[in-house]
Parts: C-alpha cells; sequence; structure tokens
C-alpha cells in the first residue's frame, strides 16, 4: 500500500460548524498544499503583523495532502486578509463568526488515492463494524519517530538522555543524518553548537542552553513541543493497552467494568459499563475506552490489568506524569474510545490505485483504518 506519493492523492476536508454567538472573529476556509498547519499559521501570523495566538483552528491537517479546514482570526481587516499571499495557499469564505478551538470539529472527510491496493469488499465490511483506534505514525514523527521514546525519558526524569535523543538520534532517510550521527556518537555539543545549520531552530535553542544542563535546555523550546513529547508517550502507551485488548477481546464489544464514552450536545460523558446499562451502549453502539495515562487515570476489570501490566514492563507509573520537577509538563490523563469508526465509505478503482472516500470523528486516524481496509491489524 503506498499513500501520499503526491499532495493531491490525499485530500482532507474538515467537517465544522461555525458558531455565530459573537461574531467577534473573522472566520475563512484554509485550503492548503504541502503546509503544515502550524507552520502555515506561523507564516500568517507573520505576515499579518499578529501574534500566532489571535489565530484559531480546530485541528492539525497532514503536511503531505491537500488540506481544507476553518480558521479564525481577530483584529485584522478583510482587506488584510484578501491581501494575504502566500504560496499554495487559498483563503476564501471570509465571514463574521466566533473564535475556533482544538476540538471544535466534527471530523473530516477524506478522498485518498492508494496505490499498490486491491479491494476486498469483506474487510470494507468488517473495517465498517469498526476498527481498532490507534494513533498513527504521524503521532510519534514520520521521518524521525522519537516523539515518544523523548516523551518517556522526560517522564522517567532523564533530560540528558531525553536530550540526546531529541537533537541527535539519526535516522538514515533524513536530511541531517550525517551531523546528528556525530553528534549522537561523540556527544560534543559545542562542536554541534558549530554545526547544526540554521534551519534547525529548536535545536539550536537547546544546544545554546545545554551547558546549563539538559533540563534547562528543554525550557527553551516551545511548551507546545514539550508538551508534544509527553502526549506522544501516552499515544504509545495507549496503542499498547489497545493492541492487547483486543487480542483477546474484539474491538467493538464492551465488558462490565469497562470505561465508556458518550457524547451528549457535544460533552464528553464518561461512565462504567455494568449490568445496569449495558443494553443501552449495546443499542447505542458506544465504545470502550482505554486510558491516556496520567496520574488521574483509573481502569477496572480487564483494562486494568492489561494497563498495570503494560506499565510494570515500561518500568513507570501514573504518578511519574506528575512531573514535579516540570510541573508544566503534567499530566492528568484522560480517556479514549478505543473503537474507531469510519462512515460513508465508497471507492473506484482508477489507473494508478483505488480512490477510498470516507468520513472520520475528530482524533481518529485514516491511514490506521487503510491499514484496517489492507488487513495489517
Amino acid at each position: 500500500m503506498k499513500i501520499k506519493q503526491r499532495a493531491e492523492d490525499f485530500v482532507v476536508e474538515e467537517v465544522i460548524t461555525v458558531n455565530h454567538s459573537k461574531d467577534d472573529c473573522l472566520v475563512f476556509t484554509l485550503q492548503k498544499t504541502d503546509w503544515e498547519t502550524i507552520g502555515v499559521i506561523k507564516v500568517m501570523a507573520r505576515a499579518l503583523g499578529i501574534s500566532q495566538k489571535r489565530l484559531g483552528y480546530a485541528g492539525l491537517k497532514d503536511r503531505r495532502a491537500v488540506t481544507t479546514q476553518k480558521v479564525s482570526v481577530s483584529g485584522v481587516t478583510r482587506a488584510q486578509l484578501e491581501g494575504l499571499a502566500l504560496p499554495r495557499v487559498t483563503i476564501s469564505d471570509i465571514e463574521k463568526g466566533d473564535r475556533i478551538n482544538i476540538g471544535d470539529h466534527n471530523g473530516n472527510k477524506f478522498n485518498i488515492l492508494v496505490r499498490d491496493f486491491i479491494v476486498q469488499p469483506e474487510r470494507i465490511k468488517e473495517a465498517l463494524k469498526g476498527f481498532p483506534n490507534y494513533f498513527g505514525q504521524q503521532r510519534f514523527g514520520d521521518v524521525r519517530p522519537i516523539t515518544h521514546e523523548v516523551g518517556r525519558e522526560l517522564v522517567t526524569q532523564h533530560f540528558e538522555e531525553a536530550a540526546l535523543l531529541f537533537l541527535a538520534k539519526p535516522f538514515p532517510d533524513e536530511k541531517y543524518y550525517h551531523i546528528r550521527k556525530e553528534l549522537w556518537e561523540s556527544q560534543n555539543y559545542e562542536k554541534a553548537k558549530k554545526e547544526y545549520p540554521k534551519t534547525l531552530r529548536y535545536e539550536r535553542a537547546m544546544l545554546d542552553r545545554i551547558h546549563l544542563g539538559a533540563k534547562e535546555a528543554f525550557k527553551a523550546l516551545p511548551l507546545r513541543l514539550n508538551t508534544l513529547f509527553i502526549h506522544a508517550y501516552q499515544a504509545h502507551l495507549f496503542n499498547k493497552i489497545v493492541k492487547r485488548r483486543c487480542n483477546t477481546v474484539p474491538v467493538y464489544e464492551v465488558e462490565e467494568g469497562d470505561v465508556v464514552i458518550n457524547w451528549i450536545d457535544g460533552r464528553k460523558v464518561v461512565t462504567i459499563a455494568g449490568k445496569h446499562n449495558m443494553k443501552k451502549i449495546v443499542e447505542q453502539r458506544l465504545s470502550a475506552a482505554a486510558p491516556i495515562i496520567g496520574y488521574k487515570t483509573q481502569a477496572k476489570g480487564r483494562m486494568k490489568d492489561i494497563t498495570e501490566d503494560v506499565l510494570e514492563k515500561e518500568g513507570i507509573t501514573r504518578e511519574d506524569f506528575r512531573m514535579s520537577t516540570f510541573p508544566s509538563l503534567s499530566s492528568r490523563g484522560t480517556y479514549r474510545e478505543i473503537l474507531g469508526k469510519a462512515s460513508d465509505v465508497s471507492y473506484s478503482v482508477e489507473g494508478e490505485g483505488v480512490r477510498i472516500r470516507f468520513f472520520l470523528p475528530k482524533g481518529q486516524y485514516a491511514t490506521v483504518f487503510l491499514k484496517r481496509l489492507q488487513g495489517n491489524m
């Protein structure tokens, strides 16, 4: 299976309702090609002469793709927005609306050309029952899948190991393989400080402070990036827990004692499955949930046993996520459904491959669903 050979092979359209209770922002449709969401937001803010905080968006969209999403902005005029000219970016449908925040969208429509793929209708039928709601590879890094490794070292307060991983762990397909490899082997930070290019601005920011200690060096990074390391490790643990669970129980089944998530009027409601509500859970096709491990998360029944075993093998405890020596990175944890649900699935065979169209609720990964269709999990 091959995807994203070209950006145009992977088309994503965000599904969102713009609210108008305040109308204190301008809201527009942003279409981008081969851009990271955070990257284009940063460039737009600079071009408009405003802080990035004035721009709001619901979700991070793939870089190697053509994506469409809503963005809000405050403190600028329609003329300023219309005057923006960025490569591979289109701004349209400008209107007044409320600020858009992370998670405000309902989900995403996907239109993906998949090469080296054979459609098997029975697999599509099976996948429509649900699929394991794993975090996709993007969560850990496509070229340098290290974010969860850095996160683990931060959680266990091994700051020197975390710094070396982020700065230097080499991957042959990466552009800066050779300079990272040299630092990985020599751990000569002074030499790396002279050799690392300006394009590696986060690495250079850390290298400028590494003489103060690895923990202090991480403070040179934006809080958003440091938090991403923790979230990636939590995602890694979640995937391990769900995989163990699915080896024992079909992903779409709920057992007594499971944490179950229901969304009522856009609000996340967490309950425990038992004899009193199991009929309702089955009728509404609700999903069991696994913990996104934090110092407050708990589990019961089979999920508890699996979680405790995974944590023991990792050599960590929930309390480690309190991060007493780095409080801004502490995480209470939460819960995430283990069942992914695709809808509106269709496909057509084209000359270059198979074009697959489907909808996924927010937080679910198209790449994970495609692997399910291929039979890889």
